[in-house]
């Protein structure tokens, strides 16, 4: 072969190297296989984070207790009446799922209250004759009974002031006797007034008897002729009121109501 064409085959030879080079570094520049190259995987781990948090719930409990000692009266305490508690779980508000009344469900409030009164027919708007259920209604809340249902027996008002039991006698509440808490007479009479007050109040509408525990009940006696079959009976300790009551007669003037049912 002659020089020149050896020159020739060397040029040739190095133009096809330099365009092999070229080409090399073009591929690679271009992510098409080099070391550098981020997978797809790689990308989603790199612009994708997750993030872990908790989340405590806590739950709301509340105890509501009835508001009473339904024992009133030694004799009653043979039928076991007894106080009971019962234990309710308030929703959490975070809760989507709580129960919510609906628009048009009626929401009752409870009428027993701190300045609820005792009158000759009643407490309140719980008035002597109505049934347990006609009771409930009358004043917002549930009766829960103190002792097992008979024909003599007493319930509670829930929501309520502490202190008040109905006696319920063949199936209507015929008395209410108060033994705690701040309900009063309409003339302001309530656990804690002195006797002398109550004389004071009423004077010749006040009998008066002496009780086999040395305590002393004044009997309040209406004029109205509507309610002489109802009396209002303060019963006086250490001259001031302990605990009083009032219904119709004959269960109001008995100490221990349902001792016999």
């Amino acid at each position: 072969m002659q020089p020149r064409q050896i020159i020739a085959v060397l040029i040739a030879f190095s133009a096809i190297l330099g365009a092999a080079i070229f080409v090399l570094n073009w591929t690679g520049d271009d992510g098409g296989g080099g070391g550098d190259d981020v997978t797809s995987d790689e990308i989603i781990a790199t612009t994708s984070s997750t993030s872990t948090s908790s989340t405590s719930t806590t739950t709301s409990t509340t105890t509501t207790s009835i508001p009473v000692n339904c024992t009133v009266g030694v004799a009653d305490t043979e039928t076991d009446e007894t106080t009971d508690t019962t234990t309710s779980e308030a929703p959490d508000p975070a809760d989507g799922d709580a129960d919510l009344p609906d628009e048009d469900e009626e929401i009752i409030i409870p009428t027993l209250g701190p300045a609820s009164s005792i009158t000759t027919v009643g407490l309140d708007t719980v008035n002597f004759g109505m049934t347990v259920k006609q009771a409930e209604a009358a004043a917002g809340t549930s009766m829960i009974p103190c002792a097992s249902i008979s024909g003599c027996y007493r319930v509670t008002p829930v929501d309520a002031p502490a202190g008040i039991s109905f006696v319920v006698h063949e199936g209507t509440i015929e008395r209410v006797d108060i033994s705690d808490g701040p309900i009063t007479t309409r003339s302001g009479v309530g656990i804690g007034t002195a006797e002398d007050r109550i004389i004071e109040l009423f004077g010749d509408q006040i009998e008066r008897a002496i009780n086999d525990d040395s305590s002393v009940d004044l009997i309040f006696v209406p004029l109205d002729e509507d309610d002489a079959q109802f009396r209002v009976i303060f019963t006086i300790r250490d001259g001031v009121v302990e605990t009083f009551r009032s219904g119709r007669i004959p269960l109001v003037l008995e100490k221990s109501p349902c001792a016999e049912a």
